[in-house]
Parts: structure tokens; C-alpha cells; sequence
């Protein structure tokens, strides 16, 4: 008698990332990377939750690109929407992201302060490590407590693509200096974010964050703080790069909760 091959089912969580600020121009003191770890499973009822958004809103218009900065600032097909109409849209999508499944969706971000010597590619480059680092663990300790897991990444596209490749193989043969990469079944992907609604969780989570560090402007960010990856209330999934010249303690959610579990500060 043939016995029948069983393969068994490898469940992947797929890390959706952009950025937000110019990580070159000095208009901007802050680039930030991040987004959305999300389980296979989740991905339907996540891009669902941007549906109905869009239901709610504009029913009968043709898929919107919810791209958070000219929601926010009025922009392209966003300048004919009131402000407060924008708002609400706004909350709206901060609300699924802060409702969506736990441990389902998790979020991540690192928020690098530039200086006259942190900027341009290594400010990517620094972004990028410790977000991939920390993704890596995440899986690991979901396979810890028996959920074996495997991760994908999928960045927007950019300016970066051939150069993420090349970070991305470096760490998981190499390391990072957390260590080595061990969870992710293959290369980055890259896809538009017009084209994927995980994307623009993607880019909703990094201008957020962008918005908290560069503007001190917490309207966005603050109703879904505490999704970021966490363990017994210390954020791991949000980070913050100083520069080496900094002095002082930084009171920011990511520095502040590393001292005080469970609290994000006095900027929410």
C-alpha cells in the first residue's frame, strides 16, 4: 500500500514596510521605516477593514490609494475632501489597525534621527537592520510556544530595491548585530503600494510614527501605540536611533517605556 505524502503547512507572517521623510534632504530631522507583520491568515480581513473604509466614505468610487501624507495635507484627489471629512477617514483607518487580530497584525517602526554624519543610505541601512532583527524574533518566539513560523518581507517600492536585496541576504548569511537572521523562508519582495492595501497599512504606520517624531504630533499614532511588537510592556516592534552627539535622556514612547513598561510618556 502507497502511504500518501503529507506535507506540513509552513505558515508565514509577511512584514509589509515604507518610509516616511527624506532620508537624504535635511528638511527633515527624522526617516522612518515601518509597518505591519501580518499573518497569512489576517491578510484578507485586514485589507477588508480598508474596504469598508472606503465603503463607508466614497461608496461607488473606484479603490482609493490611502496614502496618509496627502490625506492628511490635502493633496491630488484629497484636496476636494473637507478637513474634517479627511479626519475622520484618517481615524477610521488608525481604528483597524488598532482593532485588527492579536497576535495576527504586529507592528514595527524605527525612527532614525539624522545628523551631518547619519543620513542618506546608512540612515536606511540602520532603519532597516534592527527592524529585520526584531521581525526575526518575533517569529522566534512564536516557535517557541509551538506555532512554528516563517517570514516574508515585502517593502514598498523605491529608491532602495537592489540595494534591500543585498542588505537583507548580508544579514541573514552574515547577521545583524543582533544576530543572524534565522526565520525568513526567502528575498524581500517589493510591489507598488498602490496595487495592495497592506502597503498602505505599511505607509500609514510609518508616516504616523514620522508625524509622533518629527512634529511631535501624536493624532495618528496614539490609538494604536501599543500594537507595536511588545513583551510584558516593553515596545521591541518601536525604536529610536539618536545620534552619537545627543545628550540627556529622551522621554520619546520607544525610550521612555524601556525605563517605564507599560507607559509610552508624556508626547501621548
Amino acid at each position: 500500500m502507497v502511504r500518501p505524502v503529507v506535507f506540513n503547512h509552513i505558515r508565514v507572517y509577511l512584514l509589509y514596510l515604507d518610509e516616511s521623510g527624506n532620508e537624504s534632504d535635511p528638511a527633515d530631522k527624522f526617516f522612518v521605516l515601518g509597518g505591519a507583520a501580518v499573518f497569512e491568515r489576517q491578510t484578507f480581513f485586514l485589507s477588508q477593514g480598508l474596504e469598508a473604509v472606503q465603503t463607508k466614505h466614497f461608496p461607488g468610487v473606484p479603490p482609493l490609494e490611502f496614502h496618509a501624507s496627502p490625506m492628511r495635507s490635502g493633496k491630488g484627489f484629497w484636496r476636494n475632501v473637507p478637513e474634517a471629512k479627511r479626519i475622520e477617514v484618517l481615524d477610521d483607518i488608525a481604528d483597524v489597525i488598532a482593532n485588527s487580530n492579536d497576535p495576527g497584525v504586529s507592528l514595527f517602526a524605527a525612527a532614525i534621527e539624522k545628523s551631518s554624519t547619519l543620513y542618506g543610505e546608512d540612515a536606511v541601512l540602520l532603519a532597516t537592520e534592527p527592524i529585520l532583527s526584531r521581525f526575526d524574533r518575533f517569529l522566534t518566539k512564536r516557535n517557541e510556544i509551538e506555532d512554528p513560523q516563517r517570514g516574508l518581507v515585502v517593502f514598498a517600492e523605491g529608491r532602495f530595491d537592489k540595494r534591500a536585496k543585498v542588505w537583507v541576504r548580508d544579514f541573514r548569511q552574515l547577521g545583524t548585530r543582533w544576530g543572524v537572521l534565522k526565520n525568513l523562508c526567502d528575498i524581500p519582495y517589493f510591489a507598488s503600494v498602490k496595487e495592495t492595501r497592506l502597503l498602505q497599512i505599511a505607509d500609514f504606520v510609518a508616516h504616523s510614527v514620522f508625524m509622533l517624531y518629527e512634529r511631535r504630533n501624536p493624532s495618528l499614532v496614539h490609538k494604536f501605540i501599543h500594537r507595536f511588537n511588545q513583551r510584558d510592556g516593553t515596545l521591541h516592534g518601536l525604536r529610536h536611533f539618536r545620534p552619537s552627539t545627543s545628550v540627556g535622556p529622551c522621554d520619546c514612547p520607544a525610550c521612555y517605556n524601556w525605563k517605564h513598561p507599560n507607559r509610552f510618556g508624556p508626547w501621548l
